[in-house]
């Protein structure tokens, strides 16, 4: 007799490896953001999936929800707000959905929603949220919530600078804050206040809990086997695109939780360009190709680059460039510890890199000309529930570091460059990237790519297969 397979709700809820745990751990977030900030909050998830705001385009990402709502509660559907409320003994927390709508399923797959029964008990089973309402009503409930209080200040998300001046404001948040504007000056006039929680809200997510990491080590595996067999069948590949492919679709293979970000792969004067996504030139065997890529387990990322030799062996200005990027890279690792700034790890990233670069290499006769001043980019961003974490003005440049931030250390070369080694002279315009993924500690830091190969012995010897 055929058993009917019971119908999951893994695709819209992401328990973060928790398991049974994953309510409590999700309701202790809640719990630190509410005492944190003691004020009624709202918070918004994204109002449609991928692809849906613009109709001719076609779009997937299995995790899309807006982070700030993934970190508090696990959904990972469209159309979800979160009010938070302090003071309401016993019913602090409300979650509003759609209602249940079968055709709609009939297209797109399972939803939580209201007004069917089942669903409105396993939403409530999985969250913790005890109380789960229409988000038709969210207007009635928020403006009747906010007059019972004496204190007439809202939190809610949105994306600004430390000095207020500068906001993202072509994102949902802002178009939720400017909702709620309203909403407040209906409910109470010139009282009422709208403040951001982006502070309060980073500085608990930021720091990665045990299954974040454990997490986050999961993707770094699966990616640097996936780089490991892509590396292997090199040999095969004429242009970006197989590249791209091989890889991706391994990385894929072993994760249902998509790619962190749309890769790069970048060959000689491709590589050149920090963010190259054209993705289908042809190279030659004596190219550099340059490779940003990652897989996400559950909602945390890898993001690694590597830089390798389309023929399968460095040449001697090849491997003299790479080693000068490579020991930049060693010398952040070395500095990065919890109290120190990405700002200083960029201090000594840059310095380590352009002194090794006048010394191994000018000073041997060897001519090249940069594409920047100083330094491309920075070395560090942070990465968690997005692969580019925190606020997008890097507020937390200047920050000291806290134990439990995951950071990238991806010191880079771009340019054009000439010398003459033994009897032959090297020329080429190429770009070199290294980055690796760093989880900050009290002592030092855990470099969590160790399973990615990154030495020019190790690189040489699997494109030898």
């Amino acid at each position: 007799m055929k058993v009917a397979r019971k119908k999951s709700y893994s695709g819209i809820f992401r328990d973060g490896g928790a398991g049974s745990q994953a309510k409590r751990r999700f309701r202790l977030r809640r719990q630190k953001l509410m005492k944190r900030e003691g004020k009624l909050m709202v918070l918004t998830g994204v109002p449609y999936g991928p692809g849906a705001e613009t109709l001719w385009t076609y779009a997937h990402s299995p995790t899309y929800q807006e982070p700030s709502i993934m970190y508090l509660t696990g959904v990972n559907q469209s159309s979800v707000l979160l009010l938070l409320d302090p003071d309401s003994s016993g019913s602090d927390e409300v979650l509003f959905v759609e209602k249940k709508n079968p055709l709609m399923e009939f297209w797109d797959g399972l939803r939580f929603g209201v007004g069917d029964p089942k669903s409105l008990a396993e939403v409530k089973r999985v969250t913790g949220i005890r109380e789960v309402r229409d988000i038709e009503e969210f207007d009635q409930v928020f403006q009747e919530r906010l007059r019972k209080r004496r204190k007439k200040e809202v939190g809610t998300f949105w994306l600004e600078d430390v000095a207020g001046k500068k906001n993202v404001k072509t994102d949902h948040n802002w178009a939720f804050k400017k909702r709620i504007e309203r909403l407040v000056r209906k409910s109470c006039g010139s009282k009422g206040r709208v403040a951001n929680i982006m502070k309060s809200h980073f500085e608990l997510r930021l720091p990665l809990d045990k299954y974040d990491v454990a997490n986050t080590l999961k993707a770094q595996r699966i990616t640097g086997i996936a780089f490991r067999e892509t590396l292997g069948e090199y040999r095969q590949f004429k242009n970006e695109c197989q590249v791209q492919g091989h890889l991706e679709g391994r990385m894929l293979f072993r994760s249902s939780y998509g790619l962190s970000f749309p890769s790069i792969i970048a060959s000689g004067p491709n590589a050149t360009v920090l963010h190259y996504m054209k993705n289908d030139d042809n190279f030659a065997s004596a190219e550099m190709v340059l490779m940003d890529f990652g897989v996400r387990w559950m909602t945390m990322h890898a993001d690694i680059s590597r830089t390798v030799p389309a023929s399968g062996k460095f040449n001697p200005m090849q491997k003299l460039l790479y080693e000068i990027v490579l020991g930049a890279q060693l010398a952040v690792q070395k500095k990065a510890r919890a109290g120190v700034t990405i700002q200083e790890l960029n201090q000594v990233c840059w310095e380590t890199l352009n002194g090794q670069l006048e010394k191994q290499f000018h000073a041997r006769g060897g001519k090249s000309h940069l594409q920047y001043k100083v330094r491309p980019h920075g070395v560090s961003h942070l990465i968690g529930e997005q692969e580019h974490d925190g606020d997008p003005f890097r507020n937390y440049l200047s920050e000291p570091m806290q134990v439990g931030w995951l950071i990238s250390n991806e010191p880079g070369l771009y340019g054009k460059f000439r010398i003459k080694i033994g009897r032959k002279t090297y020329e080429e315009q190429l770009g070199i990237r290294l980055e690796d993924n760093l989880l900050i500690t009290d002592k030092g830091c855990r470099n969590l790519s160790v399973s990615v190969p990154k030495r020019v012995d190790e690189i040489e010897a699997l494109m030898r297969g």
